[in-house]
C-alpha cells in the first residue's frame, strides 16, 4: 500500500476522511493488518459473518453488533448495483467489511492512527473496509452516506487496478456517488472561499491530512471540481475510466480525453471558484441565496397571512360581543 493511500483512503462521518499516521513502521503494520486480520486477535471479537451474493462481499462482526452489521449489509446491497453501474464495472469483489468494536484498542494493536472523526475507513489496495461500531451507532443516519462513499473507493480501485488518481478526483467521485452534496455544503463552500480558507485544487492533499475543519474544506472543493469537470454529464464517467484503463495513467488519459492537462484544469477550476464565490456580489447569483431568499419570502408571506387572519378573527369576535342595537 502506498503512503498517500494509507493516509487518505478513509472516511469520516458526513463525508470527511482525513489523514492517519503514515510512518513506514505503521505502514508495514497496516499491511499485516489488512492481509491477516484474525492474526491480530480479532478472531476473539468477530465471530459472525454476513455474505452478500452475488457481490462476494462479506461483513464480519461480533454477535453484539448484529444490528449495525445488518444495516451495513442492507446499505451495501442497495448501493452496489448503482455504484458499480456508474463506474462501468461488470463484476464486484470479493472484499471484506470488518466491524470494529473498539477502534482505539485496534489502532494501538496494529500501530495505526485513524482520523478521530471517522466512521468507516476504506483500504482499496487490500479490498477492505473497517467500520467503527460505536461511532456508527452514535451517528446512525450517516451510514447511508458513509458506506456508499467507502464502497466508491473500493469499486474505483476494482475498476482501474493500480492506476494512481489525484485525491480531488477520488473524493469528489465518492461524494457524488454517495449523494452527499447539499445546499448547505454549497453554502459552506462559498463561506470558505470568502474567508480564504478554501484550498486550491493542488493543495487538497495538504488540507486532507490536517484537522477536520480543513479536511471539510478540501472535500467541498474536491466535489466542486469533480462536478465542474463533468459539467453535469457524469454519464461520461465510465467512458473516461475506460481511457484511464487503456493508458494505465491518469494524467495521460486526462489530457487525451479532455484536451487539457490536469494542471491546466486545476488552474482553470481555481479561477472558476474565485469568480463564482470570491466576491460578495456573486452571492446574488448563487443558488443558496436564491433558495434562502425564497424561503424567507414564503416565511414573510405566511407571517403576514397569519397576522391578518388573527386580526380578522379578533374583529369578528369583537363584532359578536357588541350589545344588540349598537351602531
Amino acid at each position: 500500500m502506498d503512503r498517500e493511500r494509507l493516509r487518505h483512503g478513509r472516511t469520516r462521518p458526513h463525508r470527511i476522511r482525513g489523514g492517519g499516521a503514515a510512518l513506514v513502521a505503521a505502514a508495514l503494520s497496516t499491511i499485516v493488518l489488512l492481509t491477516a486480520v484474525p492474526s491480530l486477535g480479532v478472531e476473539n471479537e468477530i465471530a459472525k459473518r454476513i455474505t452478500l451474493d452475488p457481490w462476494g462481499v462479506t461483513i464480519e462482526f461480533r454477535a453484539a453488533d448484529e444490528r449495525v452489521a445488518s444495516e451495513v449489509a442492507a446499505i451495501c446491497s442497495k448501493a452496489l448495483p448503482s455504484l458499480s453501474h456508474e463506474l462501468g464495472l461488470a463484476s464486484v469483489g470479493p472484499f471484506q467489511v470488518f466491524l470494529i468494536p473498539d477502534i482505539k484498542a485496534y489502532e494501538e494493536r496494529v500501530g495505526l492512527a485513524l482520523p478521530p472523526w471517522g466512521v468507516a475507513f476504506a483500504f482499496p489496495g487490500h479490498r477492505l473496509m473497517l467500520v467503527d461500531v460505536p461511532r456508527a451507532a452514535n451517528a446512525w443516519n450517516t451510514l447511508e452516506k458513509v458506506i456508499p462513499h467507502e464502497l466508491s473507493h473500493l469499486l474505483l480501485a476494482e475498476r482501474v487496478g493500480n492506476v494512481r488518481f489525484p485525491l480531488w478526483f477520488v473524493e469528489g467521485l465518492a461524494q457524488w456517488q454517495a449523494g452527499e452534496w447539499s445546499m448547505v455544503e454549497n453554502w459552506r463552500l462559498m463561506e470558505s472561499v470568502w474567508g480564504n480558507r478554501s484550498p486550491s485544487l493542488g493543495r487538497v492533499v495538504e488540507y486532507m491530512s490536517a484537522n477536520e475543519d480543513r479536511a471539510r474544506d478540501a472535500y467541498r472543493v474536491s466535489y466542486a471540481a469533480f462536478q465542474y469537470r463533468f459539467d453535469e454529464h457524469t454519464e461520461r464517467l465510465s467512458e473516461f475510466l475506460d481511457e484511464v484503463v487503456r493508458r494505465a495513467d491518469f494524467g495521460e488519459a486526462f489530457d487525451a480525453y479532455w484536451n487539457e492537462s490536469e494542471a491546466q484544469f486545476c488552474a482553470r477550476f481555481d479561477e472558476h471558484i474565485a469568480r463564482k464565490y470570491g466576491t460578495p456580489l456573486m452571492l446574488f447569483q448563487t443558488e443558496p441565496l436564491f433558495t434562502l431568499a425564497s424561503v424567507l419570502f414564503v416565511f414573510v408571506v405566511l407571517r403576514i397571512w397569519l397576522r391578518n387572519r388573527r386580526k380578522l378573527k379578533r374583529m369578528e369576535e369583537a363584532e359578536r360581543e357588541r350589545p344588540p342595537g349598537w351602531e
